[in-house]
């Protein structure tokens, strides 16, 4: 790993002070209040114009805590600008960026072939996130997912914990105002986190996990499919009660494909009802994705892919507008 090592060599300079120190940050990731928000990306393509997510959000007054966007691998560096953070901190809104380099086909191999390359793309965007106030960065979203055939899951590979802690130092070198976390999907089977986790929970801020539905997903038919929430819940608990960290939910992802948009309320609705057993298992956050149906959007649930938003491809709203304005209440 010689490119981390001139890297860290390299920052020396730099504060060294902890990140998440302070009323604020203490504020945001305590789970007296369920912190909500909105996002994918900062700006969408509608037909032969880019309209920004924020600023849609804004408009619509949904007084967002927190706005998401994705840095996939090979992100471009013009997709995001400092100003448009700095434009969301003043505003009193969080932002929470998700570095997913490896997606949905991560394992030991390609973490030890690609180490170099994740590292670059990691201080590329510490150095994009560098500020005054708190940014939340979420790594490797679902690093617990089975890997390619005849390759080594990450869970089966205790040294993963190494790597992120190396991340994190780094990250908080070049960005001291950031809160680093890691995001286990919430699967079926034991999660079998500790062995990667456990030694490294000290080095992490908080952490993250994620529940998607779909109407396309072979196991849509299964009792309690929809109780998202109540998923949710049983997942917090157990993060807690194996690492006691403050936990964001990074992503809710409902898609209303297949004439499911009352079906995707009703999901939100039952985060309003979970709200304090939320709360009591260490939840400060939660973040729906995605703001509008992308038609572009493609991935592990096919057709739908295009239909996550709160608001359809046109911009219309969606009875899950509503029931997420009522997650405010």
């Amino acid at each position: 790993m010689r490119w981390l090592a001139s890297v860290l060599g390299a920052l020396v300079l730099l504060s060294l002070s902890a990140a998440g120190e302070g009323v604020e940050v203490d504020e945001l990731l305590a789970a007296s209040r369920l912190k909500l928000g909105v996002g994918d990306r900062m700006q969408v393509r509608v037909g032969r114009r880019w309209i920004s997510q924020p600023a849609e959000a804004l408009e619509m007054d949904l007084d967002l805590d927190l706005f998401e966007l994705w840095l996939p691998r090979g992100w471009k560096d013009d997709w995001v600008e400092r100003s448009d953070l700095l434009d969301l901190a003043a505003k009193g809104i969080t932002p929470v960026v998700v570095h997913y380099y490896f997606g949905d086909e991560i394992s030991r191999e390609r973490v030890e072939t690609s180490s170099d390359e994740w590292f670059s793309s990691m201080w590329r965007m510490a150095s994009l996130i560098r500020m005054d106030a708190p940014v939340l960065v979420v790594l490797e979203p679902e690093f617990n997912n089975a890997p390619p055939n005849g390759e080594t899951a990450i869970t089966s590979w205790p040294w993963f914990g190494d790597d992120l802690r190396s991340a994190a130092k780094m990250i908080r070198k070049v960005a001291p105002n950031a809160l680093v976390g890691v995001c286990p999907g919430d699967f079926a089977g034991t999660p079998n986190l500790e062995a990667i986790l456990g030694p490294v929970t000290n080095d992490l801020d908080f952490l993250a996990f994620q529940e998607m539905r779909a109407s396309t997903d072979r196991s849509a038919r299964r009792a309690g499919y929809l109780d998202v929430a109540g998923a949710a819940v049983d997942y917090a608990r157990y993060l807690k009660r194996a690492f006691d960290l403050p936990i964001l939910i990074a992503y809710v992802a409902v898609s209303s494909h297949g004439g499911w948009e009352q079906r995707q309320a009703e999901t939100l609705r039952g985060f309003g009802r979970r709200r304090r057993a939320l709360r009591e298992a260490g939840v400060f956050g939660l973040v729906y994705f995605q703001l509008r149906d992308d038609p572009r959007h493609h991935g592990y649930f096919g057709a739908a892919e295009r239909s996550f938003g709160l608001l359809r491809a046109d911009g219309t709203a969606k009875p899950a507008l509503t029931a997420f304005r009522a997650l405010r209440r």
